[in-house]
């Protein structure tokens, strides 16, 4: 029971040091969880990333057992280290951007990049109106 209970610890500790330090930081200053941001963020346009550029999209870890929670990723440019983060998910199913903020710890140690892409190529879009 003792070396069970050891492994569990070992586990949960690794997880954590292995922990984004980008996302982390993001979620800790920000309060970014699955209900929202605990601190304001400014309503943004997506940021531009058709030319390429120095751009990293990193997810932001959110409560798995949330299934009506938002879902948050962060758009970093790494030469100015200004951080878009887009907002998805939820009740009611949302696509909102909001920055740029600045990167707290630009660090990507550890973290699992995901590919940068056209963000306004994704958006949903609004049925026409007659």
């Amino acid at each position: 029971m003792k070396t069970l209970v050891a492994v569990a610890a070992l586990a949960l500790l690794s997880a954590h040091a292995s922990a984004c330090p980008l996302s982390k930081s993001l979620a800790e200053h920000y309060g970014i969880t699955f209900s929202g941001f605990a601190t304001a963020i400014p309503a943004a346009a997506a940021p531009d990333t058709a030319h390429g550029g120095p751009f990293v999209r990193v997810v932001i870890p959110d409560e798995p057992y949330v299934a009506d929670g938002f879902r948050h990723t962060a758009v970093m440019d790494t030469r100015t280290k200004k951080v878009w983060i887009l907002r998805t998910g939820g009740f009611v199913g949302v696509y909102e951007w909001y920055g740029p903020v600045d990167a707290i710890d630009a660090s990507l140690d550890n973290c699992q990049l995901e590919p940068t892409i056209n963000p306004t190529a994704n958006a949903p879009r609004q049925a026409a109106r007659s």
